[in-house]
């Protein structure tokens, strides 16, 4: 336990401890010289003081923590969870980032600890119809929040970043059924807790939309829904796939939700005699480094992470700081593009697929 106190390391300093609170509590410490500055810091160095968080929290009536919610820390929420924390950290501001997997009681709990002072607001990368039920209770009570998620038809919130799938999306399955693919099986996300968060996904509803303004079919019977909590959930994956390839011969085509699941099924297609190019099409979500280094390269539905993350960190601060005139536009929904790789491109070389030449990567940007 750490008894060093500001009292100590100003009496031993020979400064005021309002000047010593200045330099090791607060981030106006450029308003104390150097030296003065350097000659605190090293005694409490020595003494093995540490300011006491709450205290400051107490006093400020902020604590600078933000919590961050996603679905599941794969590399896609990994790589937003990187770019908010070092936007936010150069605020000084602490990030700690909570895995819900679609439990209603995790999901619950962080926001009622959000709610209780122990956060000064709160990002949530997946924003549904699953988890509003979590987060309107915050927002009724002025919680500073940003949501990420799906563009809903409905009225969505304020501080809501809509991601607008439903071009490329379309674009994807024209571009499918332009190859020669015909019959498709979805390999999807979803709750061990809830069906229904599955079931009401906006993923769904626009796979279906473009599906038939596209004249290809979605297999019923070929949908595979992995939960987040599965045991050993590449293994998980990959045995599903297999089963799936050997059931459904005349499925030629897969949707895969998370990228990162890639290998899974690029194995199981594999093991299971069917060659992709050749009697199968594999597209994804999400533009993780791993999958340009498949065999082939996947062809994925790309959202601008980058623009997203500051505009999430953007909205935040522009709640905390009361400046909400501040230049995000939530009435937007944000665009997503697809990037076309030979895994969708049939393969016409009377060769073996691997003999055929690589096909150069095609990006198509959408408009928002």
């Amino acid at each position: 336990m750490n008894n060093v106190t500001l009292k100590q390391v100003a009496e031993l300093s020979g400064k005021s401890e309002a000047t010593v609170s200045l330099v090791l509590n607060s981030r106006q410490y450029h308003r104390v010289s150097p030296r003065t500055r350097q000659l605190i810091q090293s005694i409490a160095e020595k003494l093995g003081y540490i300011p006491n968080m709450q205290a400051q929290a107490l006093v400020k009536g902020r604590t600078r923590n933000i919590a961050v919610t996603a679905n599941g820390l794969t590399p896609f929420y990994n790589e937003y969870i990187r770019r908010i924390t070092h936007l936010l950290e150069a605020r000084n501001y602490n990030v700690f980032a909570f895995e819900t997997m679609l439990s209603p009681n995790r999901e619950r709990q962080v926001v009622n600890w959000v709610r209780q002072g122990l956060f000064d607001g709160c990002i949530c990368l997946e924003y549904n119809h699953y988890t509003r039920e979590f987060y309107e209770p915050a927002i009724r009570a002025g919680i500073p929040y940003v949501l990420r998620g799906w563009d809903m038809p409905e009225e969505c919130p304020a501080h809501m970043i809509r991601v607008d799938y439903r071009s490329a999306v379309g674009e994807l399955f024209r571009h499918l059924a332009a190859e020669g693919w015909r019959r498709f099986g979805v390999i999807t996300d979803g709750s061990s807790y809830c069906e229904e968060a599955t079931a009401m996904s906006v993923r769904s509803t626009l796979y279906a939309e473009a599906a038939e303004n596209s004249g290809v079919a979605l297999d019923p019977d070929g949908w595979i829904v992995v939960p987040f909590d599965a045991e050993r959930h590449l293994c998980y994956i990959y045995e599903h796939s297999r089963a799936l390839f050997r059931n459904r011969p005349d499925i030629d085509g897969v949707i895969v939700q998370s990228s990162s699941d890639i290998p899974a099924v690029f194995k199981a297609a594999a093991d299971s005699g069917r060659r992709i190019r050749t009697d199968l099409a594999i597209a994804t979500f999400d533009q993780i480094p791993l999958i340009e280094f498949m065999q082939p390269p996947v062809s994925c539905i790309v959202e601008p992470s980058d623009e997203i993350s500051q505009m999430a960190v953007d909205g935040l601060l522009a709640q905390l700081t009361g400046t909400e005139s501040g230049p995000v536009d939530f009435s937007r929904p944000v665009g997503t593009r697809l990037v076309i790789n030979d895994s969708t491109v049939r393969n016409r070389s009377p060769g073996p697929p691997d003999a055929a030449p690589g096909r150069s990567k095609q990006t198509s940007s959408q408009p928002s």
